[in-house]
């Protein structure tokens, strides 16, 4: 019976130090390679892997695995970050970040300058206002002085209305972009989600069975 338990356990680890296998970073992280499993005494931080990067797993002990990066580094990884292949669409999911960032970016520019024409205008608005006082106040011909000064109440209200239709397409601006940050949130949510499922149903399905 116990020589029966040994030769079971013996088989059921072989596959773990038959030869190196390459496996694959999973989907949307970033995971620490350290010289030991975890944060144990005395582990060092080595490096980090990022989603599709291609690993050598040398050995497994637990839910740890030796692996061996690209550049020749050796190191311990937890075994979640682990897959057996390529994550699906992982470089579609790369491109669609960088345009989601260029798209942030380009909005901030866009906020930027439009803060930067607002405060212009409130600029010139304060020295439209400040000249409209001094018109009425210095000026000693009623009729020009009054045309002088429905002159100025035209720009002043005009500047006013630039103004709010620049505070206006800020606010929508500043919208826009919390909006696009929550839908990519929600994306890499689901995204984890489902592999995380999938991962699930995968180790399921590998579980090995022990007969005696």
């Amino acid at each position: 019976m116990i020589k029966g338990l040994l030769t079971a356990a013996v088989l059921f680890m072989l596959p773990a130090f038959a030869g190196a296998e390459t496996m694959y970073i999973t989907d949307r992280i970033e995971a620490s390679v350290r010289s030991g499993k975890g944060l144990a005494a005395g582990s060092k931080y080595l490096g980090v892997v990022r989603t599709g990067d291609a690993v050598e797993v040398l050995a497994m002990d637990g839910d740890y695995a030796q692996v061996r990066l690209g550049n020749g580094m050796e190191g311990w990884l937890h075994m979640r970050y682990l897959i057996a292949a390529p994550p699906a669409d992982s470089e579609k999911l790369k491109e669609k970040n960088k345009s989601a960032q260029d798209e942030v970016a380009r909005l901030r520019e866009e906020k930027a300058g439009l803060e930067a024409l607002r405060n212009q205008q409130a600029l010139k608005m304060k020295e439209d206002e400040a000249a409209f006082e001094s018109l009425k106040a210095g000026c000693a011909d009623y009729i020009k002085a009054r045309a002088e000064i429905e002159k100025a109440q035209q720009e002043v209200a005009l500047q006013k209305e630039i103004t709010a239709q620049l505070t206006k397409e800020n606010e929508l601006l500043a919208q826009n972009t919390r909006l696009m940050w929550f839908i990519f949130g929600a994306a890499a949510v689901l995204c984890g989600f489902i592999i995380g499922m999938w991962l699930q149903s995968l180790r399921k399905r590998r579980k090995p069975r022990i007969s005696f």
